[in-house]
């Protein structure tokens, strides 16, 4: 889909524009619902101060290459006529917790009780690879290792397994949740029905105070 489609389609999904005004994440995810893009990104734009949403036209939010749709952006600043189209490497969005994790150094543990990941699934070796390399975590060293940047690691395979480790349940925030696996929190950043099951009322409760909206 060339750059010229994606915003005519966008428009078309959300005419009239105009009714979406500084409604960023619920425009996002009325494209995604309408097969517009396949996931909703979080972060910041440089073209104004506060946490923003978009659309990816694929599954990696940190692909300079893959194609954003930006439906609200004209609403917060004025050099913007209509929908935006383009991608990171224009210098205008920034996905929470972009960058190399090897720029930021390693997370320290503190000094409680070792936590070692529970998945349902084994881990890849690449994943296994990682976590010798930062060496065993309590709770603190875990807290500290979501909050680093998410790029040149496994960071979509082990938050997955720190979802589903009991002690950890919770640690990760649920925009790096939604942008990074897939588990969909409360359906808020992708098409498909959330695949880990449960209630999805229930979910929007517990997960309220961990979203960064």
């Amino acid at each position: 889909m060339t750059k010229v489609e994606a915003r005519k389609r966008a428009e078309r999904i959300l005419e009239p524009l105009t009714a979406w005004r500084h409604r960023c994440h619920e425009a996002s995810l009325t494209l995604v619902r309408h097969g517009l893009g396949e996931r909703v990104a979080r972060g910041f734009c440089t073209k104004f101060v506060g946490q923003h949403s978009w659309v990816v036209l694929g599954r990696n939010c940190y692909d300079k290459r893959a194609t954003i749709v930006d439906p609200t952006l004209w609403s917060y600043t004025s050099d913007i006529k209509g929908v935006w189209v383009g991608t990171l490497a224009d210098g205008l969005h920034v996905p929470h917790k972009a960058g190399s994790i090897w720029d930021a150094g390693k997370p320290m543990p503190g000094k409680g009780p070792r936590i070692t990941l529970t998945p349902r699934q084994p881990l890849s070796e690449s994943a296994r690879t990682f976590l010798g390399l930062i060496g065993p975590l309590d709770k603190v060293g875990w807290h500290r290792l979501a909050a680093m940047p998410v790029e040149s690691w496994p960071a979509g395979e082990i938050f997955n397994a720190m979802e589903e480790t009991p002690e950890l349940k919770g640690v990760v925030s649920i925009d790096l949740l939604g942008m990074l696996t897939d588990r969909n929190p409360c359906g808020f950043y992708m098409r498909e029905d959330r695949k880990d099951g449960g209630d999805k009322e229930k979910e929007k409760k517990q997960t309220s105070s961990r979203t960064t909206e």
